[in-house]
């Protein structure tokens, strides 16, 4: 009840602004970064675009995605049994009214998808927006996950290539994956949590076939039950004894646990932490992971990271994109937010070069550290790290 109070307030302090604005075709999160305020005042015009025009199925799908974007205050829980579903919950509205209005459209099916909070069981709703519009870009990582979950390897394949092949997903983020993955050891298993860095993955892999012999595993859908099992078993991992969506206990468990488990893969796999995965997974093993960059190895012996520093650095990343940008990339500044990743690993390189006497690379690191912390809006964490090593 709390958040629709907050939606009516929002609307309402809005209503008097928007008289002569135009909205703007909306863009999930990841690709295009815009600040909550602007998703609200564009959820208020598209839906007044909607009450204009309801059999417009594009105005629907827009207005689903503004309000899909925007935050209400007070909707999300830090309770793991919600899961934050109030938000989808709140869109269910949307749904029910592209239901009545444009019910046979590619958006209506594509929504009802999306609002499904990734439930198997809403599958054919995307199946039949694809069949629909086969054109359309949108659905294609949609369905590239759901065959990743459901385990068959040559569609999740497919469709990975074909938005690869679009152009569609950000040149940045597919450069950070690459590099990501570039500084891996052979057959690793890499950790990831969130969109970005697992997206340009699996795209790279599958459009590129570039650095197939990774396996990524991104925690989130480890939490999906016969998905976590068969990639255990495919592994060689021991599966564990209790269910970790049963309570905040066993949740909390199965994260602190998962790098150590995964670590006694039989097939003798490194594994690695992408450096944006949470510290409720690495702060336990903190002493046992050795950052290398854009991941860090985990390792109970000691591991001599410096040097995977500098080869990465020096030899196997493409830095290019981190200072020169061409036109065309719409998610800019999601990657120059991103490419704030770089910073542990570069304050640790300077550091590295500085105690080496190799004055020229610590000012060149340093000066890159500097030029993305600013990009990235990152500028006092750049100061605290540096005071921290320049003052040991």
């Amino acid at each position: 009840m709390k958040a629709k109070h907050h939606i009516f307030f929002a609307f309402l302090f809005l209503a008097g602004t928007l008289f002569g604005q135009k909205p703007e075709k909306i863009y999930g999160k990841n690709r295009v970064l815009k600040t909550n305020d602007y998703f609200l005042e564009q959820s208020a015009l598209w839906k007044k675009e909607a009450d204009k025009h309801p059999k417009n199925p594009d105005a629907w799908y827009n207005y689903y995605r503004a309000s899909r974007n925007a935050y209400i205050v007070g909707e999300e829980t830090e309770s793991q049994d919600s899961k934050g579903k109030s938000r989808f919950d709140r869109l269910n509205g949307i749904v029910d009214a592209m239901e009545k209005r444009v019910p046979n459209s590619f958006e209506y099916h594509y929504v009802k998808w999306l609002n499904g909070y990734n439930d198997p069981g809403f599958f054919p709703y995307l199946e039949k927006a694809h069949r629909i519009s086969p054109e359309r870009t949108e659905p294609l990582m949609d369905l590239s996950l759901y065959y990743e979950i459901s385990g068959n390897a040559e569609l999740q394949k497919k469709y990975c290539a074909a938005f690869y092949n679009s152009g569609e997903y950000s040149p940045g983020l597919l450069n950070y994956s690459y590099n990501m993955l570039s500084g891996l050891e052979e057959n690793a298993i890499i950790l990831t949590e969130g969109d970005k860095d697992t997206e340009g993955t699996w795209l790279l892999q599958a459009g590129m076939a570039y650095r197939t012999d990774v396996k990524l595993l991104n925690v989130n859908l480890l939490f999906i039950k016969d998905y976590r099992e068969r990639i255990f078993r495919e592994l060689g991992v021991k599966i564990p004894a209790f269910d970790p969506m049963e309570n905040d206990e066993n949740f909390a468990r199965f994260r602190r646990d998962l790098i150590e488990e995964l670590s006694k893969n039989t097939q003798r796999r490194p594994v690695y932490a992408a450096v944006t995965l949470g510290a409720s997974y690495t702060e336990k093993i903190n002493e046992n992971l050795y950052l290398t960059g854009l991941a860090s190895i985990y390792s109970k012996e000691p591991v001599d990271h410096f040097s995977g520093l500098r080869r990465n650095f020096e030899q196997l990343y493409k830095l290019d994109y981190l200072t020169l940008y061409f036109p065309g990339d719409i998610s800019v500044d999601n990657v120059q937010q991103f490419n704030g990743n770089y910073l542990p690993a570069l304050v640790l390189l300077t550091d590295h070069y500085r105690l080496s006497g190799e004055k020229t690379k610590a000012d060149a690191c340093k000066k890159l550290a500097r030029e993305l912390a600013e990009k990235a809006v990152l500028l006092e964490k750049y100061h605290a790290f540096f005071e921290t090593t320049e003052n040991k």
